[in-house]
């Protein structure tokens, strides 16, 4: 689930010159397990334009899952916009957890993907990632915006969409795709409710399994609202043994802000 959520992050900076408009989405998400059971809360903000993005999101567990690990996480993701989904160029990530604490900063360039780990990885996994399936990848959280605009743009649910975290590469699958309505306190109106699979390639350990078995596919709904650049995702279901873990929205706001240029992202 960590990873999963490791698909959300914070801290989100404009600087100067144009008139430009960029839509800004907040999003916020409490985590249930079993449907009741508090585990947390996830706050979002994405910020999207024809030409670039940003993409923020802070973690926070709670209720049962504070009892087992505490854990906070803070993430950005900055970048163009092509054909009318994220390219990313940087990405930062924050995470505390278990007494413990990692930072990665992540840059795409023409030469490839750097990174920049601290504490770094012991182990990376059998077969480690490549650098070819880095350059092919989004970041988490661009990856997350991928999907929100292709679902927009195509009122399908399909693509598959390659991930690197730093060391983790994997799939994100849309497919099947079933159109519902949702009556809400943050949203009511038409979705579209399509299976997520999270498909491991690299980065996994061996005697893991290779990750196969780490998450079992669920189910990820989109609000259909009149903006062809981004559904926004409403929640995310996966099934367990005796019901299932998912993040429900609470909080969507939607607004238009002036950009007086380059958007960019700020360490965590």
């Amino acid at each position: 689930m960590r990873n999963a959520l490791a698909a959300l992050a914070a801290v989100v900076a404009l600087v100067s010159g144009g008139a430009a408009h960029a839509d800004t989405y907040l999003l916020e998400y409490n985590g249930r397990a079993y449907g009741v059971l508090g585990i947390g809360t996830v706050r979002m903000e994405v910020r999207l334009s024809a030409e670039q993005y940003t993409a923020s999101v802070g973690l926070r567990s709670g209720g049962l899952l504070a009892l087992f690990e505490r854990t906070t996480l803070n993430a950005a993701s900055a970048g163009g916009v092509v054909d009318g989904l994220p390219r990313w160029r940087s990405y930062v990530l924050d995470h505390a957890y278990s007494a413990k604490r990692r930072q990665i900063r992540m840059t795409a360039a023409d030469s490839g993907v750097e990174a920049v780990i601290e504490p770094t990885y012991r182990l990376w996994g059998d077969p480690a990632t490549t650098a070819a399936q880095k350059a092919a990848s989004r970041d988490p959280l661009a990856s997350f915006v991928a999907l929100g605009a292709s679902v927009a743009a195509s009122r399908r649910c399909e693509g598959t969409f390659a991930t690197f975290d730093g060391r983790f590469h994997y799939l994100l699958r849309l497919s099947g795709g079933r159109a519902d309505t949702l009556r809400s306190d943050a949203y009511r109106g038409p979705v579209l409710r399509c299976t997520l699979q999270y498909v491991p390639v690299a980065g996994f350990e061996a005697q893991d399994g290779g990750g196969s078995g780490r998450v079992p596919t669920g189910e990820m709904w989109f609000a259909l609202t009149d903006d062809p650049g981004f559904a926004p995702p409403l929640r995310v279901t996966v099934p367990l043994p005796l019901g299932e873990v998912g993040l429900y929205l609470s909080t969507l706001r939607r607004g238009s802000v002036a950009l007086d240029g380059e958007m960019d992202v700020s360490a965590p």
